[in-house]
């Protein structure tokens, strides 16, 4: 008797159940069975690369209307769309990014906006300039203000600027910084001497001096209770022109630590997610990030400015974040990488004086001194449409692809290639020269010279002056 071998199927699942069904498809995972596996994603890899280049197009728009170069930005924690800029003629603007227009204007300083910060709630924000005043300001005040403002028959276009603020401080000392407090009614200033205020108090409750030359700026810690230990840390965070970064304790009203660079800081934040971890940005061009249970070292060097990084931001994740220096570019860290994995330019952009992280992970801002604001991508070829699941599935099948085979030389090399102008190219040629030839130098004079003439420093030990408690 003849046997044969047949194969059956239930009909119900290979049919659809509607017209909008996806085709069932049924796969053997044996890979005898799929000899080419490798060289198809491989391929696939590699146009996935070339794609992601090819739709790198971070930039998305600008918002003019300064008159002057803009010094500082803050954002807004509770509203994504919302943000402050403060310029050098002392104007203050409040912008919708969604509707890009500015909501309200006004001349808050005489000379310099130095600084821009907003309280917890996001209702309300300070401003600090040259003219050594402080100002509280409050967006319900200022809607109801514009909504009784008319304009005058002989201007019937004009802007309101002449806004009142909500409360105002005088302070005796120059102030180059201000940031408020997350979870108390206090925010602190930056200057001659570091200053600790109250929004319901005309003066200072506390300052600190620790014969430092003016402290550039200011940051509170922002996890003020760790849950493990329940210890409250009221710490204070700051940099000063005579190249040191101290550590306050607002609490015990006394400084705690202080280490001392060889170059000057700009700028400074903390992680939000790892809040023992901060980073700074340097006159030498690269940011430092630091433990501050361990001061006598940098964790991490970031490196690949020309000139000095005159401010920084952290992503709301904690994984990222974004420098500004004086060489006209943009730059994208991974708090855990030594170098950059994007760079923004564009011809007209000048020194950028502040960047932001948006709250939502999505966007970068920029303030430069040709009074442009900028808004960019994080990821420049991220698609700003709403995604399909399908599309959804795509992208993330093709970043797994990416990061397999990133060992692969073709497609490093695709996925590592910025176009950068040309004096900054030319800069880093010749600064990488340099790097050589000093560490060449030192090379031979371990060879040639008794042991224990130059002994070998970390780097990340080098860049360390002083410490001091």
């Amino acid at each position: 008797m003849v046997k044969l071998k047949t194969i059956c199927r239930d009909e119900k699942k290979y049919n659809k159940e509607k017209p909008s069904d996806m085709q069932r498809m049924y796969r053997n995972p044996n890979g005898a069975v799929h000899p080419l596996q490798k060289a198809r994603e491989y391929k696939r890899a590699l146009n996935a690369a070339k794609l992601e280049r090819i739709f790198a197009k971070p930039f998305l728009y600008s918002l003019d209307g300064h008159h002057d170069g803009i010094n500082v930005l803050a954002k807004n924690p509770t509203k994504l769309a919302e943000i402050l800029s403060g310029s050098y003629d002392g104007e203050v603007r409040v912008w919708n990014l969604t509707a890009k227009t500015t909501i309200y204007s006004m001349l808050a300083h005489e000379g310099i906006v130095s600084g821009l910060s907003y309280i917890p709630g996001g209702d309300k924000f300070v401003s600090s300039g040259d003219d050594k005043i402080l100002r509280l300001w409050s967006l319900t005040d200022l809607e109801k203000q514009k909504c009784n403002w008319k304009p005058t028959t002989a201007s019937p276009n004009a802007f309101k600027t002449d806004y009142k603020a909500h409360f105002e401080y005088t302070s005796k000392e120059s102030i180059s910084s201000v940031h408020c407090h997350f979870n108390e009614p206090l925010f602190a200033t930056g200057g001659s001497v570091v200053q600790i205020w109250n929004y319901e108090r005309s003066s200072p409750v506390e300052s600190f001096d620790w014969g430092v030359d003016s402290v550039i700026k200011v940051r509170f810690n922002p996890s003020e209770v760790f849950s493990s230990l329940q210890i409250y840390t009221n710490l204070l965070l700051g940099t000063s022109l005579d190249r040191s970064i101290i550590l306050y304790d607002i609490k015990g009203n006394t400084p705690l630590k202080k280490v001392t660079l060889k170059n000057k800081s700009n700028a400074i934040c903390w992680n939000p997610y790892e809040p023992i971890n901060f980073t700074i940005g340097n006159e030498d061009g690269n940011a430092y990030t630091f433990d501050m249970r361990k001061l006598d070292q940098a964790k991490m060097i970031h490196k690949d400015h020309i000139s000095g990084i005159l401010d920084l931001d952290y992503a709301p994740t904690g994984r990222e974040f974004v420098t500004g220096g004086f060489d006209k570019s943009i730059r994208i860290f991974n708090s855990f990488d030594g170098r950059s994995r994007e760079v923004y330019h564009t011809r007209r952009m000048q020194q950028i004086y502040s960047v932001l992280y948006t709250m939502d992970n999505r966007y970068v801002i920029s303030g430069s001194d040709d009074t442009n604001v900028r808004v960019w991508k994080s990821n420049a070829s991220d698609p700003l449409k709403p995604l399909l699941p399908r599309e959804k599935e795509r992208l993330a099948y093709c970043e797994k692809l990416k990061k397999k085979y990133f060992h692969n030389k073709e497609i490093r090399r695709i996925l590592r290639h910025r176009h950068l102008p040309k004096f900054i190219w030319n800069k880093n040629r010749k600064k990488q020269i340099q790097k050589n030839a000093k560490f060449r130098k030192e090379d031979n004079i371990r060879m040639n010279a008794p042991p224990g003439t130059l002994e070998y420093i970390p780097e990340k030990q080098a860049k360390i002056a002083d410490t001091e408690e």
